[in-house]
């Protein structure tokens, strides 16, 4: 397939340039001028040109996936290279798992690029990959606009992934996922808007669903089998302490009221 009309071939060779120009439009840091919240006109000009290069060095790296993907897929290394590999490695000083990496997540990023009033950083797109990978980037859409959305929710990194740990395995349904994830904000006390619809069911729902897919997931990668043989003693005591957590969950959910 052949490049698209209105691309810029040569659109690769500008980036060192850019960098330079950037970096160049940069003042020498300095001190600060002085201790009044408001800022000078230097100084408001100086703000303007150091969030332009902190914005392009934040949508860089799913540019460069992209960019990668085309060099990668229509073998455009061949000339001076003899696989992608050594292309990414001794052109790029990049390892070609961190370029496969920047590969899978510009397709995401730019489904997110729309959602919000920020460009998605390299390490949110990072976190929603293992649900994008599973059930495809509508899923992956949904729980980051979910997010996003949200009030007065921080969507960091962090968040996300426990946004989308918060998700039981299994098949994805939206609904049922916009659920879950609502849930964890609310017990991260950052959304108010969602905390008075959530019910006592929806919530131990929730819970009981990321334990049991922590431990899904500790027994399908063979984690537990592997603890067992180097600490043994250590994995007996914790399964001991989660036996007797369940049984007194057990007494005190279905005691009789006195």
């Amino acid at each position: 397939m052949g490049r698209r009309r209105g691309e810029d071939p040569a659109a690769g060779q500008h980036a060192p340039k850019l960098a330079t120009e950037l970096a160049q439009a940069l003042p020498v840091p300095y001190e600060a001028l002085g201790d009044s919240p408001n800022l000078i006109d230097v100084e408001r000009d100086d703000l303007a040109a150091c969030e332009a290069a902190i914005h392009n060095l934040r949508i860089a790296y799913w540019a460069a996936g992209k960019a990668l993907q085309v060099i990668r897929d229509a073998r455009l290394y061949r000339a001076d290279y003899p696989t992608f590999e050594e292309y990414c490695e001794q052109r790029w000083d990049m390892s070609r798992s961190y370029a496969n990496r920047l590969i899978r997540a510009w397709p995401l990023a730019e489904r997110l690029v729309p959602i919000g009033t920020k460009d998605p950083s390299e390490g949110q797109v990072r976190e929603l990959l293992p649900l994008a990978a599973h059930h495809g980037d509508d899923a992956a859409v949904t729980v980051y606009q979910t997010v996003i959305e949200a009030d007065r929710v921080q969507a960091t990194a962090a968040v996300l992934k426990g946004a989308v740990d918060a998700i039981p395995e299994g098949n994805f349904d939206a609904t049922e996922a916009v659920k879950h994830v609502r849930v964890y904000l609310a017990q991260l006390g950052t959304s108010e808007n969602t905390a008075p619809e959530i019910g006592a069911v929806e919530t131990f729902t929730t819970e009981t669903g990321r334990l049991r897919s922590i431990l899904q997931r500790v027994v399908k990668r063979d984690i537990l089998r592997s603890a067992a043989k180097d600490r043994p003693e250590e994995v007996r005591q914790t399964l001991t302490e989660l036996r007797t957590l369940l049984d007194e969950l057990e007494r005190s959910a279905f005691q009789e009221r006195r």
